[in-house]
């Protein structure tokens, strides 16, 4: 008999004491991974290991992770070792995972206050409650920072009697707890409000605690530096109170989403409880030295990461006096021809632009267009929304467009993924009937030429419309589908896809990248561009706190390790304190 796939690629690991170590780890751990230390390599042949040794039927792993792409990227590399259709394992986000494991099985239950039946606010109905709480308590509309504040309040005061809670302005709490009522009013609960009643029942009610741990007695928790101060406390209550096996994995240099509630300490504080083994991943398989020592100038307490290989790398510095748009400009005419000149094994995907905000990437966008250069964009200006919707219809592109004949997508897992979207399908027959218009409608459009608008719209009639319409959990994805089917249709933004562009999410060996600080995470280039890095820009005025200022330094290196041999920075008049940093360190 063969052995496990996963048992080949664990021999890679034995060369690098710290994921040898995470492989070999037995009880309650958490894994400190800097950026490019295959730290995904690592934690998806952990995970094959314990669905192997640890989880037996009718037993299952959970692994939460952050968003939508995180889960789309472990599924991705699950299914090179086998696993991606293995009905032991439950991948999802937090928001998911509270939805579909606690809040739809236990809260009727144990009495928590959730809206019967449970519908999920979309982001429309969320943001016109909000404006109505707000007048409500104020008077007129809110300011546009204000939402931003109001949700890292949410997320991090949760007990609403406790003392915080109570000294803290009542003219903020009191639009919170508006809000809440108004929802729960109206018949929904939000994101945030799903993370709340599974918190309440992880620490209130014993036995659902005891149901979590006869399911999932291990769990893995994915970016736990970016989930917040609510995840933090489930993970810790079901380690102490349920003893659930916990292996989490990050790095809190990386955790830039200080304005959803994140707190890069939390990761540090879990990895000092007694009786969690502290492992390090210290080398950096993606980024060249230079880069390395650059990066680790950004930050007040930089870890010991060193490259696997030696390589040398190099940052490149241009004073430009002109704005961001000039800049741009610049960067598309001269710099990226040159990259692609002097590297001719380069195609223009290999180079990105990252930039913290829509108006950096609309002034990119803007002189791209103005140059004729094509190119793959992701932020808020970008015309697909990642959410659970969308990644299942990204997989089921990729299906189509000949998945089905390699097998990098199993029908067998789209299948799998569509039915836990479906939770309500509680009748046999209707399920059945569902999933053959499914299949029918898929193995209809297997040919990757089909255009994107012809293959969604067949969809939708299909099976989108009625889930979207019918199904609690997907009350937020209607918005979304609405946008893409208007997106998809001739003229649109993706007028002009096919089923396999939207299968590869737009992007091509041919395309330059835009994409956000934010959004880069866990994505690898050959060399990076970065813009309009002024004083007072980047940072902004608006990082006037030391917590601000340190997440605005690891936006900033999130950006340089993104590059793994060449990074070129632009700045107009008065340099970012960050570029200064990073001269100063490679001198």
């Amino acid at each position: 008999m063969s052995a496990a796939p996963f048992v080949a690629a664990a021999g890679e690991l034995r060369d690098n004491p710290g994921q040898w170590a995470a492989y070999e780890s037995e009880g309650n751990c958490v894994v400190l991974a800097g950026p490019g230390a295959g730290k995904t390599k690592t934690i998806t042949i952990k995970i094959a290991r314990l669905l192997c040794e640890s989880v037996s039927k009718p037993q299952r792993l959970a692994c939460i992770t952050y968003s939508n792409a995180c889960v789309g990227e472990l599924k991705a590399r699950l299914r090179k070792l086998g696993l991606a259709d293995d009905d032991r394992l439950v991948i999802s986000t937090v928001h998911s995972f509270c939805l579909t494991e606690l809040v739809l099985p236990y809260a009727r239950l144990a009495g928590v206050r959730v809206p019967d039946p449970l519908v999920v606010a979309s982001p429309s109905q969320s943001t016109d409650v909000f404006r109505k709480a707000y007048a409500k308590v104020h008077g007129g509309q809110p300011p546009k920072w204000y939402r931003t504040e109001f949700d890292k309040l949410r997320r991090t005061v949760l007990d609403r009697g406790g003392k915080k809670w109570k000294h803290w302005p009542l003219k903020e709490t009191k639009v919170v707890e508006t809000y809440e009522a108004m929802l729960f009013d109206g018949g929904l609960i939000d994101f945030d409000g799903l993370v709340l009643a599974g918190l309440e029942l992880v620490e209130k009610h014993e036995w659902v605690r005891d149901c979590i741990r006869a399911k999932f007695p291990v769990m893995v928790i994915d970016e736990y530096q970016d989930l917040g101060v609510p995840l933090h406390r489930m993970v810790v209550t079901l380690m102490d109170d349920a003893g659930i096996r916990i292996i989490a994995v990050g790095d809190p240099d990386q955790s830039i989403y200080g304005f959803t509630g994140a707190k890069p300490a939390l990761l540090r504080k879990l990895s000092e409880i007694p009786g969690v083994e502290a492992i390090g991943l210290k080398l950096n398989y993606r980024c060249a030295d230079q880069i390395i020592t650059a990066s680790r100038a950004l930050l007040p307490e930089p870890q010991d990461f060193e490259s696997h290989d030696g390589r040398q790398g190099e940052i490149l510095i241009h004073k430009l006096e002109c704005d961001v748009g000039d800049q741009a400009a610049y960067a598309l005419r001269k710099i990226v021809p040159g990259l692609l000149e002097q590297n001719s094994g380069w195609k223009c995907g290999d180079i990105a632009f990252l930039y913290r905000s829509l108006k950096e990437g609309s002034a990119i966008a803007e002189a791209a267009d103005h140059l004729g250069i094509p190119y793959f964009r992701l932020d808020n200006g970008a015309p697909v929304k990642r959410s659970r919707l969308t990644e299942w219809l990204t997989d089921a592109a990729k299906w189509c467009a000949g998945g089905w004949k390699s097998g990098t997508v199993s029908l067998g897992q789209l299948l799998k993924t569509w039915k836990a979207m479906r939770r309500s399908l509680t009748r046999e027959k209707d399920a059945l009937h569902e999933r053959a218009r499914l299949i029918s409608t898929l193995f209809s459009y297997r040919d990757g030429a089909v255009p994107l608008g012809k293959w969604l719209l067949a969809l939708s009639d299909a099976v989108l419309h009625a889930a979207c319409e019918q199904e609690p959990g997907l009350a937020d994805e209607k918005d979304n589908l609405a946008a893409l089917l208007a997106a998809a249709d001739t003229g649109g933004a993706l007028g002009s896809y096919s089923i396999e562009t939207f299968g590869n999410q737009g992007r091509s060996a041919d395309l330059i990248n835009l994409i956000t600080l934010h959004s880069s995470k866990g994505l690898e280039f050959e060399a990076v561009i970065m813009v309009g890095l002024e004083e007072g820009v980047f940072p902004s005025n608006y990082d006037n706190t030391e917590e601000k200022r340190q997440e605005a330094s690891r936006l900033f290196y999130v950006g340089v390790t993104r590059a793994k041999r060449l990074v070129h920075l632009t700045y107009g008049f008065n340099e970012s304190p960050f570029i200064t940093a990073i001269q100063l360190a490679v001198r």
